[in-house]
């Protein structure tokens, strides 16, 4: 894992899934040491939490849309 990382929360939607499908696919194969693994494993964590925000954004943004173009 790079010290140069994005922080999570000024990622978009796509960049933080691509970097947890890469997460994933390194732990499944057992490319790095279990030191190396937790810290990609807090890493891929943080953003699971960003994706899930950016969805619930979004839904929020439909459902405002909805409403709008009922009235």
């Amino acid at each position: 894992m790079s010290d140069k990382l994005k922080k999570p929360e000024a990622m978009t939607f796509e960049e933080a899934s691509e970097e947890l499908d890469g997460i994933v696919k390194r732990i499944d194969a057992g490319e790095a040491d279990l030191e190396a693994m937790m810290k990609e494993h807090a890493r891929g964590q943080l953003l699971v939490k960003r994706c899930r925000f950016l969805l619930e954004e979004a839904e929020q943004q439909l459902k405002t849309m909805e409403v709008q173009e009922l009235e």
